[in-house]
């Protein structure tokens, strides 16, 4: 079946090219289309959930609200972890569902888990919000807003929430934005207890006059014989001096008024997290995409909102862009496009002199292309996205993917030489056929050897095989697909360029040389055989005793620019002290040039999934290209600053590897 695949590929040869053409634009269509990303999805489906609980402590967090919803969870089919954290005032409940679940199904069943239980919580705990669905690295931008101080810290944390914020959510792709940092804007009452027992006023009662003078209440409707008009009582407060004319009581006829008995004033909510840029205080933003969106394409939806959203920021605001996740995406295609130039020049310098014929070198190189280009397509087929690891299977590939070309262009045209020193030469087609024919079943054997080889990879389960599989997959679709073009193409091109050219009647030089050195190693190895036997065993029992002494690291250290570092101080420690704490870090490395920023989110983000203490800080550094020409001298200057702490945990670690 094989070579009958052959012989039509011969002699349907311009059909073969024409449509081995159009498939290359028809890939390079299909592939602009693939969603790109950093890694695969390497984590099973997960839902996290979160409850404010204000005033609560961790042990009531965790026995009145943690412990009800995981309770009420367990049982939830394809459920296979439940864990939850408890911090002071809030909960965060995360739900592991098995592998290749429905996320938003079981974001339904969980929706209705917690319906049961809302009723079983305490009174004044918030009802649990489900944060939306992101990909395990779904981080893709983050932004530092800064003021010169035209603008207040509090306006521009409003500005944020209120137009910033919402118009990124409205970009496509986009799932979560968190801020860290800023100022709440809150109407505070200040209660004086002195004020409240000259006015005999209890606190209940402030209490229900500040609720009951926010609220508008509905008067029906005004109907006469032609037209009806509603009735409403307008109380919302519009202003400061709304909230302070709000009436408590009556005393004798006089109402006893809010500012009677307290201070009304505009001021911030409590801090759980802050943030800073170079020392400067600032609003962190962080933007968080959604499972299987293109990070490319929701990245610059989301530049692109902000350069409109600029000009509208406040006077003296500055938004500088300290992160961007498309920049690993951007190195890791332009590594492998380096890989592809180099693997053809690799090819084309070994080819060269082995043959000495430019026309094999093309049929080689083609061949190469277009088997790279199945693969993508396969890829594509599966439901891959481009990633660190399928470009790697490609990558790899490289050498298994041009092999069979040589082998057959190689063979067809030693025939062809051959045939033309013959006494009865045959037609050329008929020798090119035979010179494929003649290492069909040799490839091939090849091709499912391979398989079988890299087949253990598709055995890892959990976060391995979600991680490694894709490059499994990448590598054995790319030689599978250099199989199909070693049948199709590859005998279709000998055909069209081999015959009309020039046919030496010896080999060339090079291999003549290395036949000379290979002729005597060879008898050697046969004659001796023996010993070749026991030497290469000898050599695998000392590799399989290296093996346990060899280091072991889950995945290779990635030359990340930026860092993603933590600083956990004691639990109990302020918001005010872990500041203190990374503002000695960020002092020390803001001024130098290895270092292009130095980013501070200490505590947490309303929204936020981590549910960290404010003892804890995030501190983001990027390095700069003086500091990636020695990255560990870099690394290292940073861990020094970090450990130069008292009483601090640190931890040095980057975007992918943190």
């Amino acid at each position: 079946m094989l070579n009958a695949i052959v012989k039509w590929a011969i002699a349907q040869r311009w059909l073969v090219v024409i449509g081995a053409i159009v498939t290359i634009f028809w890939i390079g269509r299909t592939v602009t289309q693939m969603p790109l990303d950093v890694l695969p999805s390497f984590a099973p489906p997960q839902i996290e959930i979160q409850t404010e609980a204000p005033g609560l402590a961790p042990e009531e967090v965790e026995s009145l609200i943690s412990l009800p919803l995981e309770s009420a969870i367990n049982g939830t089919p394809r459920v296979t972890t439940v864990r939850s954290s408890s911090a002071a005032g809030i909960s965060a409940v995360r739900v592991v569902f098995s592998w290749g679940t429905d996320i938003y199904k079981a974001r339904q069943l969980v929706t209705e888990r917690l319906q049961l239980a809302q009723s079983k919580l305490p009174e004044g705990v918030e009802a649990p919000q489900i944060s939306p669905p992101t990909s395990p690295i779904g981080t893709i931008i983050k932004y530092a807003f800064t003021t010169d101080g035209q603008t207040s810290i509090m306006d521009l944390r409003r500005t944020i929430d209120w137009q910033v914020t919402n118009r990124l959510m409205s970009v496509p792709g986009v799932s979560q934005v968190l801020a860290f940092g800023g100022e709440q804007r809150q109407f505070q009452v200040l209660v004086d207890p002195q004020k409240l027992k000259a006015f005999n006023v209890s606190l209940n009662q402030v209490s229900e006059a500040v609720r009951a003078s926010n609220t508008n209440a509905s008067g029906g409707y005004l109907i006469t014989a032609d037209q009806e008009t509603l009735v409403r009582g307008i109380g919302r407060i519009e202003s400061l001096e709304d909230l302070k004319q709000s009436v408590i009581a009556s005393r004798q006829g006089t109402p006893v008024r809010l500012m009677d008995v307290a201070e009304v004033q505009i001021g911030s909510g409590v801090k759980r997290g802050d943030g800073s840029l170079n020392g400067q205080t600032a609003i962190i933003l962080m933007v968080n995409k959604q499972p299987m969106a293109d990070t490319p394409t929701v990245t610059r939806a989301v530049e692109a909102a902000m350069k409109d959203l600029e000009p509208g920021l406040p006077k003296g605001t500055k938004a500088t862009r300290t992160f961007r996740q498309e920049e690993y995406i951007e190195a890791s295609v332009d590594n492998v496009r380096s890989a592809l130039i180099e693997g053809g020049i690799i090819v084309a310098i070994i080819l060269i002199p082995f043959l000495m014929n430019w026309r094999i070198l093309a049929v080689c190189i083609s061949a190469l292309t277009l088997s790279l280009l199945l693969g993508l397509l396969a890829l594509g087929l599966l439901g891959q996205s481009l990633n660190t690891m399928t470009l790697g299977g490609l990558a790899v590939a490289i050498g298994s993917a041009v092999d069979d070309a040589i082998v057959y262009a190689e063979n067809a045209f030693r025939c062809l030489r051959e045939n033309r020193q013959s006494p009865n030469p045959r037609p050329a087609l008929e020798v090119v056929y035979q010179g494929c024919a003649d290492l069909t079943d040799s490839v091939f054997g090849a091709t499912l050897i391979t398989v079988v080889v890299f087949a253990p990879i598709f055995a890892l389960t959990g976060v391995e095989g979600s991680i490694f599989s894709p490059m499994g997959i990448g590598y054995l679709v790319t030689v599978l697909a250099s199989s199909v073009t070693a049948v199709t193409i590859t005998p279709a091109l000998c055909a069209l360029l081999l015959p009309g050219g020039r046919l030496p009647n010896t080999e060339t030089w090079t291999a003549r040389f290395f036949k000379r050195w290979y002729e005597p190693l060879l008898i050697f190895s046969m004659r001796r055989s023996s010993l070749i036997i026991a030497t290469a065993l000898g050599m695998t029992i000392a590799a399989i005793a290296i093996i346990p002494a060899l280091g072991r690291i889950f995945l290779p250290e990635f030359q990340e620019q930026t860092m993603v570092n933590t600083l956990m101080l004691y639990p109990g420690s302020s918001l005010e002290a872990t500041n203190k704490a990374a503002f000695v870090v960020e002092e020390s490395l803001k001024n130098d040039p290895r270092y292009s920023y130095v980013q501070l989110r200490s505590g947490r983000a309303l929204g936020d999934g981590d549910a960290a203490g404010v003892n804890l800080a995030h501190i983001d550094i990027g390095l700069s290209e003086e500091g990636m020409k020695n990255r560990a001298a870099s690394l290292e200057k940073m861990r020094e600053e970090f450990n130069q702490i008292p009483g601090a945990a640190p931890n040095i670690g980057g975007f992918i590897s943190h």
